[in-house]
């Protein structure tokens, strides 16, 4: 008795010597067991066994299948544990574990996934091992000890532990049922599988039928068989089914496509030769393709359309995972987003690490939420346009969306398709909070059978409705009777759906009305190598580059754990497998036969032939020519599916850049009507003005293109915005306790003042209560730190005040143009000042609030005072303006609305170092330290000293004049960058400004 190595020429389907071999041992041993690698190549061996009329003796089945039968004679009354009852009782023993107790592991999906692969592999030989020193080994080798316990607890075993304990009943018993076995096409070997088909073969006879393309690893199967003490034979040699054909004679055309764009059209019009080359079947019909390809659905996806056009019908077989679905995705992100938020809500992180919550807006327009895109436009926007929501209020408005959904499903027609979906946004998350994913899914499950199939896809939405909803259902059915069988909570079971896996049946028809030019199957490379030969009329490789179809050999911790057990997997090598997979599913075809590949991805990158297309274009000469190269040059054929050149194609000529065309000037200035009929402008306020004086692009593209920051912030803006709030609030503080201003005898009263004023508007802002646009609230302990560090800033300038224009006192606070009806330069005048000081005499200062550290830039010199450095004077500069122009923009709008005598225009920065900078009338310019006037601003208007002529009333007038004209640029359409580009524009002007020609 011994294992015998047995080699054949048959393809997919026994034939010839070899089922005269299966004969033979059928007739010596009376009963023989074939082993095959999976159902589909069983049902193949079995029709053929069929047709060979070999009768019951011979037991076509999978290797698993094979230990279960034997199990149910031999065994001791367990039953085998099924792929999800091992991965629900692999997480119940990870899950059970303390953080502390499974260093360095963690526990999550991975880890599941990585011991249960060692469970079914190798737990015979890890259940009490002595594994390494290493603690990772350690904490694995405790951890699949338990898991056998709990499998023992429930009665269950694992199929490789009752492959060991069954070799052993067949060294005592050497039953008849397991005296002969022949493995055709088994490719891995684990070594509880060895350990029983060596003592059968002790016991009787083994054979393994290795055919050409496999034979390189029949030394590695001798060596592990002969290991194990049995005697190996290699002398037996079978030949094949009469004309038979190997892919080496076969006539092989090579397509080489450029690069991704080109790659649908070029596909699909090779497949339409194909389909016309290759031969009419004997009984006539519609032609059959097959595409082999290592990822058939996502090609199916691409290709469908294309040949759809081209009059062929083409259909798939989709295996949709878990997280590959609507419902899984929905599933996991709502289970995370809700973990987080309850951490956040007992104080256990901040809310920075939930906030703005996304994952609620996506699960608002995902179908099976019940909800429409416009409420979850809406609820994005309110969410993420307030930081101070919380965690209950947000929760409070996603019960207001379902309520408002619902309400709208009521008042539809009752032949609406909506009229009957329910609304289940809330009450999912609200399950899944209460930790309760069954009703969860149920939810789910109820919208899913209500929606129109029209929700999951115009194209394809019959087939994707069914796949959510056999996925809710099988979730539902592992949650509560699959966990519940094996007393394995619903939180732990939650954690092995990524494992579940529905499979489809799609077909796209052809939009041909003159009938179907031909089918075309879309299959992975194994399954096409199980097609009985000449069963198809044309067979296409596709994507044979080293991505699809790579030779590394398997690593990883469950390969190192089996050699460190003395347990390793023998696998025959990747290369072997590829070749004799692309052998047989060449012989498929009885027509033409075609390989396919990508050589460039969308970054133009080398995209290497995988070693079959190297070596069959090898065996036909190695020569270049026989491979036809297609380009990316035709862009409208790649883009059209019908790929016919009816497409209407044009040039579209792009205007320069910065121009607009002459119908969209009048859009450039937005109108508005008067009481009495008449088109005005609209509004502008000073810093829209000073934008479009700096760079008319960059006022462009944040005024008119306005590409708005979609969550509210935690920049300079909300801390500028909570600074003017708390200086505003503090100086009405100071003039109702009586003070008119801030002096240095009521400094230390004010700054107490302040203190309480900081508080109560800090406060307001966490509450997202704010009088100006944006407020400031601090999601993290660093943002709350950042907010600290204010209050000494704000001291820092109250101390400043006490010795600054120590003869004007605050008198307009956040004073409002809107409703003044002034213009300037022409213009409505808009927007409102920080800040207006005004002294006894009816002088004032314009102030406005800058919270940044340096305000130098803000200084303004008289430019009819000739520069050090050139010599040239500014104010000779026909188009000269000032960078900053806000406050003289609102002080000569003050002379004109309320009368006052400005003497000042002002920038208080509010950081770092405080100062007050700007340009003020010469009185108010400092002629020594503490004189009470401005601190640190020597240069007033005019400069007399330094031989300046413009005084403050000049300055404002020649700053409107120069305005006046910008704004003319501004109503004929000028958006052009700045000469001297601005610290903004290195933003503003990368967003789509460089146009070609299309």
């Amino acid at each position: 008795m011994a294992v015998q190595i047995v080699r054949h020429a048959s393809g997919a389907v026994p034939a010839g010597d070899e089922l005269q071999l299966m004969a033979q041992t059928v007739e010596r041993f009376g009963r023989v067991t074939l082993l095959v690698p999976s159902t589909s190549e069983r049902d193949v061996c079995r029709r053929a066994a069929a047709d060979a009329h070999l009768g019951v003796g011979l037991d076509i089945v999978t290797p698993t299948a094979w230990i279960e039968g034997l199990w149910e004679l031999l065994g001791d009354g367990r039953r085998l544990c099924t792929n999800l009852q091992r991965q629900l009782l692999v997480a119940d023993t990870l899950y059970a574990r303390d953080e502390r107790e499974l260093a360095p592991l963690r526990a999550n999906p991975g880890t599941v996934r990585m011991l249960a692969r060692m469970a079914k592999d190798l737990l015979p030989f890890a259940e009490g091992a002595e594994g390494p020193a290493d603690a990772a080994t350690r904490v694995v080798l405790s951890l699949l000890d338990a898991y056998g316990a709990r499998l023992r607890d429930r009665g269950l075993i694992e199929p490789a532990q009752a492959a060991v304990l069954l070799a052993d009943a067949v060294a005592d018993l050497a039953p008849a049922c397991a005296r002969c076995a022949i493995v055709r096409d088994v490719t891995t070997l684990p070594a509880y599988l060895v350990r029983l088909l060596a003592q059968v073969g002790r016991a009787g006879s083994v054979q393994v039928l290795l055919r050409a393309s496999q034979q390189v690893w029949e030394e590695e199967v001798a060596r592990v068989f002969s290991q194990m003490g049995c005697t190996v034979e290699r002398a037996l040699e079978l030949g094949g089914a009469e004309g038979a054909d190997g892919a080496a004679t076969r006539a092989l055309s090579f397509l080489e496509v450029a690069g991704p764009h080109a790659r649908a059209r070029a596909y699909a019009d090779e497949l339409a030769s194909l389909l016309l080359s290759a031969p009419a079947g004997a009984h006539g019909g519609v032609k059959t393709a097959v595409v082999a390809c290592a990822r058939p659905a996502e090609l199916f996806d691409e290709l469908a359309g294309h040949l759809a056009a081209r009059g062929i019908a083409s259909s798939v077989t989709r295996f949709s995972r878990f997280s590959q679905t609507v419902v899984g995705q929905q599933f996991a992100a709502l289970s995370d987003v809700v973990s987080r938020m309850k951490a956040a809500q007992e104080g256990q992180v901040a809310d920075g690490v939930w906030w703005p919550a996304p994952e609620l807006t996506d699960w608002l327009y995902a179908p099976v939420s019940g909800a429409d895109a416009a409420l979850a436009r809406g609820f994005d926007k309110k969410i993420r346009s307030n930081r101070a929501l919380g965690v209950e209020g947000v929760l409070r408005e996603l019960q207001s969306v379902q309520s408002r959904a619902g309400s709208a499903r009521r008042k539809l027609a009752d032949d609406h398709p909506m009229c009957r979906v329910p609304a289940v946004c809330s009450e999912v998350v609200q399950f899944i909070w209460q930790d309760r994913p069954v009703s969860a899914f149920k939810s789910m499950l109820s919208a899913i059978e209500a929606l129109p199939a029209s929700a999951f896809g115009t194209r394809d939405g019959r087939c994707r409705q069914a796949t959510e909803r056999a996925m809710a259902e099988r979730a539902v059915d592992v949650l509560m009777n699959e966990a519940r069988a094996l007393d394995v909570s619903q939180a732990v079971a939650t954690k092995i759906l990524d494992g579940l896996c529905t499979a489809s049946r799609e077909r796209a028809a052809s939009a041909s009305s003159a009938g179907e030019a031909g089918t075309v199957v879309f299959m992975t490379l194994a399954d096409a190598a199980v097609l009985e030969p000449a069963s198809v009329d044309a067979v296409l490789l596709a994507d044979v580059d080293v991505a699809s179809y790579p030779l590394s050999h398997e690593e990883g911790p469950v390969v190192t754990l089996g050699s460190a057990l003395g347990a390793d997997t023998t696998v025959l090598e990747p290369a072997a497998r590829l070749r004799d997979q692309a052998e047989r599913a060449i012989c498929a075809s009885r027509g033409p036969v075609a390989l396919a590949r990508v050589s460039h991805d969308r970054q133009a990158k080398d995209r290497y032939p995988a070693a079959l297309w190297t070596e069959l274009l090898a065996l036909r000469g190695g020569d270049e020519v026989l491979v036809e190269k297609t380009g990316e040059g035709d862009v409208a054929g790649d883009f059209d599916p019908a790929g016919t050149g009816t497409a209407r194609v044009e040039r579209v000529l792009c205007l320069p850049p910065q121009r607009l065309g002459v119908s969209a000037v009048p859009y450039l200035v937005l109108m508005r009507r008067t009481e009495d009929g008449a088109l005005v402008p609209r509004q502008f306020s000073a810093s829209q003005i000073e934008s479009y004086v700096g760079c008319p692009l960059c006022w462009f593209v944040s005024s008119r293109v306005r590409p708005s920051i979609i969550d509210a912030g935690f920049t300079n803006m909300e801390k500028g915005n909570f600074v003017h709030d708390v200086m505003d609030r503090f100086h009405e503080e100071v003039r109702e306790r009586g003070m008119r201003r801030v002096t240095p005898e009521n400094l230390r009263a004010s700054l107490e003042l302040l203190d309480e004023v900081f508080a109560a508007v800090r406060a307001e802002h966490a509450r997202g209560k704010t009088a100006s646009s944006a407020a400031l609230v601090a999601l993290s302990p660093t943002e709350q730190a950042q907010i600290d560090d204010i209050l000494p800033q704000l001291r820092r300038v109250v101390r400043y005040e006490a010795d600054a224009l120590v003869a004007f006192a605050p008198e307009y606070l956040e004073y409002s143009f809107n409703g003044l009806g002034v213009d300037y330069a022409g213009w409505p005048l808009g927007g409102r000042i920080d800040r207006v000081d005004v002294d006894a005499e009816g002088r004032a200062v314009v102030i406005d609030y800058k919270h940044r550290s340096d305000a130098n830039p803000f200084k303004l010199k008289d430019p009819t005072v000739p520069l050090k450095k050139t010599g040239e004077v500014p104010a000779d500069d026909p188009r000269w303006l000032p960078e900053h122009t806000q406050t003289l923009i609102y002080g000569q709008a003050l002379r004109r609305a309320l009368g006052l005598d400005v003497r000042g225009a002002l920038y208080f920065s509010t950081k770092g170092k405080i100062a007050m900078r700007g340009a003020v009338s010469s009185e108010l310019a400092e002629e020594e330290p503490g004189d009470g006037r401005v601190p640190g601003l020597r240069d007033g208007f005019p400069a007399v000293q330094a031989g300046g002529t413009m005084d403050f009333d000049a300055l404002l007038d020649r700053v409107e004049a120069g305005i006046a004209e910008r704004l003319g640029e501004l109503r004929a359409g000028r958006i052009a960058a700045a000469a001297d580009p601005l610290t903004s524009c290195y933003h503003n002007h990368p967003l789509g400004f460089e146009r070609r020609d299309a």
